[in-house]
């Protein structure tokens, strides 16, 4: 009997410690990360409860920064005091270099975003995020060019003051800002040292519209002989 006793007694014990641990504090609550989203017309990777080693997430409250977050952070519910100002910042980490692009580089991918929530108390708030390209990107097709006129070509891309060079299927990367546009020469030699050059822009007339996270590839029409943007 006095066994019987002690048994409901640590039965007791071990229920109310588990309450105690699934209770949390007045004036708090969860945030659950349940994943993240790359996204671009090139790829789209799904990270789901972790962290690309790409990126940086960094858990923000007002012009704070409460932490950055590890893959091991969104494994869990994070507890946060109760408030209407926290944000998530992910940002890959060549975030900034793209200022430093010159001539030579072709660039890459930079991905940026954030997003606000609110923590009420004793509740979860779950988010997800996609966080796009903020670049755009350029690419080369002459997969149409017959004969010997792939010999001897070159193809320039500009945008702002940058200048890069491209080979056929070669992509370069810019940066993005409001206003932006690129324009582009192709000059193509025979071995009977007959030339073609063909020349265009993008993003400056008011039905052309230059969007971040958009891969334009110009491409040769053999048929019309003249360059186009799909």
């Amino acid at each position: 009997m006095k066994k019987n006793i002690l048994y409901i007694l640590l039965g007791i014990f071990l229920l109310a410690s588990c309450q105690q641990e699934n209770e949390i504090p007045s004036g708090t609550g969860y945030l659950s990360v349940e994943g993240i989203e790359l996204q671009s017309q090139m790829v789209t990777e799904v990270v789901s409860r972790a962290v690309d080693e790409t990126l940086i997430v960094e858990l923000w409250k007002g012009d704070t920064k409460v932490q950055v977050l590890s893959a091991q952070d969104m494994q869990d519910k994070i507890i946060l005091e109760v408030a209407d100002d926290y944000y998530l910042k992910v940002y890959s980490k060549n975030y900034g270099s793209e200022s430093d692009w010159d001539n030579e580089t072709k660039g890459e991918p930079v991905y940026y975003k954030e997003e606000t929530f609110v923590v009420e108390d004793g509740k979860t708030t779950s988010l997800k995020m996609q966080v796009p390209m903020i670049t755009f990107a350029v690419s080369l097709d002459l997969s149409e060019i017959k004969g010997d006129w792939l010999n001897d070509y070159s193809f320039v891309v500009t945008s702002d003051t940058r200048r890069v060079s491209l080979r056929d299927k070669e992509i370069a990367y810019f940066p993005y800002s409001e206003g932006a546009f690129f324009s582009y020469q192709l000059k193509i030699r025979n071995t009977d040292f007959e030339e073609k050059e063909q020349s265009g822009e993008w993003g400056k007339n008011e039905d052309e519209t230059l969007n971040m996270n958009t891969l334009y590839t110009i491409s040769y029409n053999w048929e019309t002989q003249s360059l186009a943007i799909k």
